[in-house]
C-alpha cells in the first residue's frame, strides 16, 4: 500500500520569490525529519485552465495510512505549518490510497 498526500499551494500575492522558496525548502526538508515520511517531491504549476491559481505543489509519499497518522501531528510538521502560514493564502490537500 502507497499513501500519497497531494498538497496545492496558492501564495499570498505579497509573497516574494524568496518567501516562495523558503516554504519549498521548508517541504523539502521534512523527511529528514519526520521518519514516517518516506520522500516528498516538490514542483511549480503548469498553467493550465482549469488550476484554480494554485502556485506549487506536493506530494508527500507514505508506506500506509499508520504512518501518515504518524505524520500529521509531528512537531516538524506542526512547525512547517507556522512557518509557512504567513506566506500561504489557501491550500488544498487530497490523500490518496493506492491499494
Amino acid at each position: 500500500m502507497t499513501i500519497y498526500n497531494i498538497v496545492l499551494y496558492k501564495f499570498k500575492s505579497e509573497a516574494t520569490p524568496e518567501q516562495r522558496e523558503y516554504v519549498k525548502t521548508l517541504i523539502e526538508e521534512l523527511p529528514s525529519r519526520i521518519s514516517a515520511l518516506q520522500s516528498v517531491i516538490t514542483g511549480e504549476k503548469i498553467v493550465h485552465p482549469l488550476d484554480h491559481d494554485y502556485d506549487m505543489g506536493a506530494i508527500f509519499l507514505f508506506e500506509s495510512k499508520d504512518k501518515l497518522a504518524e505524520f500529521r501531528p509531528h512537531q516538524a510538521h506542526t512547525d512547517y505549518r507556522a512557518l509557512s502560514a504567513p506566506y500561504i493564502h489557501d491550500k488544498m490537500i487530497f490523500d490518496m490510497d493506492t491499494a
